[in-house]
This record gives structure tokens, sequence and C-alpha cells, in this order.
């Protein structure tokens, strides 16, 4: 099996990209948001699973001054902010505000945490390339 370092955020932007690139489809606009080897802090992502990929797409609605719990990732993910704005927090230091439009290429492994400081409801659009029975994230106690 060919282990890969590139998220299936990532192939499914170029694959759209490439499918719709050639001017056969009038109307038709692709922009790619964000590719990078890196999450929102400079860390490079880890390798790809080794299991069977699983998909999953969330969608959060986050509350005006409203943090979420902290938490980390065992697998890749990618989440878009469709409205508002969300500041995520790496525990022991560094934070940084994503705003509407913006993609955010979460930690893998890191505890860290979101928290909406505006005063309209944040949405997020979250993109996560797993494996059957990993949880989406893992709290901490």
């Amino acid at each position: 099996m060919i282990k890969t370092k590139i998220t299936l955020f990532a192939v499914l932007f170029s694959v759209f990209a490439i499918a719709y690139a050639d001017g056969a489809h009038p109307g038709i606009t692709t922009e790619l948001v964000i590719r990078t080897p890196d999450d929102w802090s400079g860390s490079k992502l880890p390798p790809y699973l080794n299991d069977a990929p699983e998909i999953a797409l969330m969608r959060y609605i986050i509350p005006p001054q409203t943090a979420l719990p902290i938490h980390q990732h065992p697998s890749i993910n990618a989440a878009y902010v469709m409205e508002g704005e969300v500041t995520v927090v790496k525990e022991g230091g560094g934070e940084r505000t994503f705003r509407k439009g913006e993609a955010i290429i979460e930690m893998v492994g890191k505890w860290h945490h979101g928290i909406n400081r505006g005063s309209v409801s944040t949405e997020l659009i979250v993109f996560y390339a797993t494996a059957k029975d990993l949880p989406l994230a893992v709290k901490k106690d």
C-alpha cells in the first residue's frame, strides 16, 4: 500500500479542479481554498492512515462567546468557516483566528480548543479523513 502525506481534502479539490479546468463546462468555477502539508500552527501533518479510509463531514455551530472543550484529533481533518470566526488555541501557547471564507488545517494528536469570541454564531464545515471506529475527537479529562 502506498502511504501518502496529502489529505483527502486537498485531493478532492484537486480532482474537481482538474475535471472542470478544461473550459468545457461554462459557468463552473473552481478555487483551491488551501493545500498544505502543515497544520495551522506550522507543524507537519502525520502520514495518512494505514487502514481503510472513512470520510466524515460534520457541521458545527458555535454560539457567540462559547468555547469548545479541550480536545485532540486522532486523524487528519480540515474545516471551512462558513460564517463568523473561531480562534483555535493550542495548549501550551499559540493561537490563530480564522474568519468566514478561511480554511483550518487542524492539528493531529495535539491538545487544543476553539472559541468563538465574536458576537455572531460561527458555522464550520469539518471534513475528517478517518478510519472505522476511530473517534473524530478525544476530549481531555
